[in-house]
């Protein structure tokens, strides 16, 4: 079996000499690599430094030089140049674990026939300190060990990142995908699931929990992912100029895949805490590109399904996001969202904007309280509201005529995690995961999808159990 590694390089002479040091340090297995690096005009050794350790290494490959043209188009040349049984698309500027091309190839050997695609576990290195930490938001997908999971039957089993993923050549020169140009960020989604769209067949993820891919967090904050995230602007032709188009298409052939409707929610993970969180790095948008924002986000929620909404659960968008996107989607706020009490008479409410809010007592009569509305400020979005009032222990709030099912808040939760809590008693509780509080990406839960191995699930229960523990007392000193 033939690898063909696609490197896309440019202005990284800082940090490639890691890379080629891990490639370096791969141990042999049953399988061969060829290096394809991609010279995309780089202004630096970058070029220069690959083709001395291909020289010095005696590694198979070449060093491609191409006038600039963006990342994308670098990674399209080298496919055009591929040769490999499969292909990969490791970043200039990260780290490949020693065991990588030798385990992945252990698991093609073993069930390549039966996935679309094989992905690696990712781990974060923070340029700063060195450390190496086990943090990204999609970690759970390997905490059985190696798996194929079904990304039909398990939506949140999604793929986002082709640097840490394997797809076989012939399926790509089948389905004629090529990662899309002028986009500044999501090119690595849109390549995976516009590929599993056109193949037409059920994708099925090979999942490589002992394939380690360590992806850099640099300290200069200036990597096309940390700049993407800065640019709240390049976002609205994330989802108007790539989500949108491929959710139309798989509309016009039948349902949209609710792993498709789950990347987009997951991209929504990332955009609407930092609209509005107090520290947010995100800087505003003007009112127009707000506007243009929220018709972005609206044209792609009109693709998402009540239910896969609200059962998502890959990360931890909160219960306030997703009704901002029901909202927008043309649909009203659910019967079962409740009025959340604390832990006195302070009650909250999220409210379709300009909804009409009534104190009802004991008797249903109504009460003198107005309460207070505000608007959540994502984007300047119009269409949901926050209402807070402080209502007598036995009185009710009634929304346009329904009275809302008052939700008491647990001694250990914060709102956020009331609010989840009660989400995932309405959609189905999973026994054990703990509610997410706002300042969370990750979910934590007991490992979903098919069972894969008995140690790794009950290394993740322990780590699951002593996260519970710390919470508790954590909380319980803040008591005393």
């Amino acid at each position: 079996m033939r690898i063909s590694a696609i490197i896309p390089m440019y202005g990284v002479e800082r940090y490639l000499p890691e890379l080629l040091q891990s490639l370096s340090a791969q141990e042999p297995g049953d399988y061969e690599i060829d290096y394809l690096f991609i010279d995309d005009g780089s202004p630096d050794r970058s070029g220069d430094l690959a083709e001395e350790w291909l020289a010095g290494s005696g590694a198979s490959g070449r060093v491609i030089r191409q006038q600039n043209a963006g990342v994308s188009a670098a990674r399209n040349r080298g496919l055009s140049e591929a040769t490999g049984d499969w292909v990969t698309f490791p970043d200039s500027d990260d780290i490949l674990d020693a065991r990588y091309f030798r385990n992945v190839a252990r698991f093609i050997r073993r069930d390549g026939e039966r996935v679309s695609l094989v992905a690696a576990r990712l781990l974060r290195l923070y340029d700063a300190d060195g450390s190496i930490q086990d943090v990204h938001a999609l970690q759970f997908r390997f905490a059985a060990g190696d798996r194929r999971v079904s990304m039909t039957e398990y939506p949140d089993f999604f793929q986002m990142n082709a640097a840490s993923s394997f797809f076989r050549r012939a399926d790509l020169e089948r389905t004629g995908v090529r990662f899309p140009l002028g986009l500044h960020a999501s090119e690595d989604a849109m390549f995976v699931a516009d590929h599993l769209l056109r193949s037409g067949a059920e994708p099925v993820l090979g999942l490589v929990a002992d394939a380690t891919y360590i992806y850099r967090r640099r300290a200069t904050a200036d990597s096309a992912v940390d700049l993407s995230r800065l640019d709240p602007v390049g976002s609205i032709g994330r989802f108007h100029d790539a989500y949108l188009p491929l959710m139309q298409r798989a509309a016009a052939m039948g349902p949209v895949p609710a792993w498709l409707q789950s990347m987009f929610l997951y991209e929504c993970q990332w955009l609407l805490p930092a609209a509005t969180a107090a520290e947010s790095e995100v800087p505003p948008l003007s009112d127009a590109d707000g506007a243009l924002m929220l018709a972005a986000l609206a044209d792609c929620a009109h693709f998402v399904d009540e239910d896969v909404l609200f059962r998502y659960d890959a990360s931890a968008l909160s219960l306030e996001a997703r009704l901002l996107l029901q909202l927008l989607s043309g649909r009203s706020i659910p019967a079962w969202v409740g009025a959340y009490r604390d832990r006195g008479h302070g009650v909250d409410l999220p409210i379709a904007a300009g909804a009409e809010v009534t104190v009802v007592g004991p008797d249903w009569k109504p009460l003198d309280i107005t309460g207070e509305r505000t608007a959540p400020d994502h984007f300047g979005q119009k269409v949901l509201e926050r209402w807070h009032g402080t209502i007598p222990k036995d009185a009710r709030v009634v929304v346009d005529g329904v009275a809302r099912t008052e939700v008491p808040r647990r001694w250990e939760d914060r709102p956020a995690q009331q609010w989840d809590r009660h989400r995932r008693v309405v959609v189905g509780w999973t026994p054990g995961t703990l509610p997410s509080r706002a300042d969370e990406v990750r979910v934590w839960k007991p490992v979903p999808g098919p069972f894969g191995s008995f140690g790794p699930r009950a290394q993740w229960r322990l780590r699951l159990w002593r996260r519970r523990v710390a919470r508790i007392v954590k909380k319980a000193r803040g008591r005393a």
